[in-house]
């Protein structure tokens, strides 16, 4: 298939124009990247997409000549959605020659994969996890993830929250079972208490298994005034009955929530839904102010016949995009020589926005969303992107 060099196109090959010319491998065979992902299994709803984007930036880096005068060939294994099965891939992916390997979106179900690149001595990058422990604390020092902490999300939503819509007052709804969950909770209430005059009225929980909330609701209903909004520490399987409930006993207040709210496909069952708010990495919805956004989701849309189900979709170019970057300024595919200059990352320009990764951080602690909101159940973005001022201080990162 013939590949266009659209101009959205054209942001791969000046990402890498604009590397330092060093010496290339000698070798021009193919450079191997092997996809450790989920094509069966729950899984499959998070790698797929962004899996797919990773073949169109593929595409666009070697109609532009490749990386070091070599074209890059993806490799893949299905991981489905087992951990035990995650590491098989893995090494057998490694047993084929991969320079680099991208692991699946999920912690649990990734980390096995990168443990067998990283005791191979290959540098590994997550497609979208969101886990701080892809890195030095974690897994190890050649493993990374192109995603960003959960509590930078929620320190950007609290910012946000504070200076746009001048809210004040908040109550949170945590769902206990995940990590992802405990973590978003865990720092909106630190951050939120950071912004001067701010009240945090109370915090309560759930599990994903409880059919009620309504111990739960009496209490909010109890407060002494309702709260200028409620974050929603809820992963996307409860979600919809927790709104349910909550406005169906005349709780009217807004709702926030994380990322992982993205997309439409949850919104068939609240067809009146309004005063929901999230921060995503794009606008699916022809409506984001970044042409290079709705360019992506052309293109995509074109290529496989349908829309991203969410704008993670966006990391699995990035990924490509920053092993290519890494590669062209290292001059090699050694694992070590990529590491290091993927530790040099400052705001480095990517599909997914700027990243940043150093020696003992290789996640976002930063985040750039487009704030969207739903209104009488559709989604839209508020044509503004948004990115937190306050880091994530790396202490906070492993707090639940």
């Amino acid at each position: 298939m013939r590949v266009k060099l659209t101009s959205f196109a054209l942001l791969a090959v000046g990402l890498l124009a604009a590397a330092p010319a060093q010496a290339a491998d000698d070798a021009k065979d193919p450079i191997l990247i092997g996809m450790a992902i989920a094509k069966s299994g729950w899984m499959t709803a998070f790698d797929d997409d962004p899996s797919k984007a990773a073949r169109i930036a593929v595409d666009d880096i070697n109609a532009a000549g490749g990386v070091l005068g070599r074209p890059i060939e993806l490799i893949e294994g299905d991981t489905k959605t087992d951990p035990t099965q995650a590491f098989k891939v893995g090494t057998e992916l490694i047993d084929e020659g991969v320079d680099f390997l991208i692991a699946s979106c999920d912690f649990d179900m990734g980390a096995p994969a990168a443990l067998a690149a990283q005791n191979a001595g290959i540098a590994t990058m997550s497609i979208c996890s969101g886990s701080p422990k892809w890195g030095p604390q974690g897994i190890g020092p050649l493993v990374y993830t192109i995603s960003v902490a959960v509590q930078a999300e929620s320190y950007l939503s609290a910012e946000w929250a504070y200076e746009k819509m001048g809210w004040r007052s908040a109550y949170a709804l945590k769902e206990t079972d995940y990590t992802f969950t405990r973590s978003q909770c865990s720092g909106f209430k630190h951050h939120w208490g950071e912004l001067d005059g701010t009240e945090f009225l109370g915090e309560d929980t759930y599990k994903i298994a409880d059919s009620s909330i309504a111990v739960q609701i009496t209490r909010i209903k109890a407060l002494p005034e309702e709260p200028d909004f409620i974050m929603l520490c809820s992963t996307i399987t409860a979600m919809p009955s927790i709104i349910r409930q909550l406005r169906a006993a005349g709780i009217n207040a807004p709702l926030m929530t994380s990322m992982g709210a993205d997309g439409d496909y949850w919104l068939e069952s609240l067809p009146h839904l309004s005063d929901f708010y999230l921060p995503a990495h794009g606008s699916l919805y022809g409506d984001d102010p970044n042409p290079k956004v709705q360019e992506f989701m052309a293109r995509f849309e074109e290529r496989y016949g349908r829309l991203p189900t969410t704008s993670l979709a966006m990391m699995g170019y990035s990924v490509v995009q920053a092993f290519a970057i890494a590669a062209e300024r290292a001059g090699t595919v050694d694992s070590e020589a990529i590491a290091a200059e993927l530790n040099k990352f400052d705001n480095e320009p990517l599909l997914i926005g700027p990243r940043t990764f150093t020696e003992d951080v290789h996640i976002q602690t930063q985040v750039r969303g487009l704030m969207m909101e739903v209104e009488d159940g559709k989604m839209h973005s508020l044509g503004e992107y948004y990115t937190n001022k306050t880091p994530v201080p790396f202490e906070m990162l492993f707090q639940e």
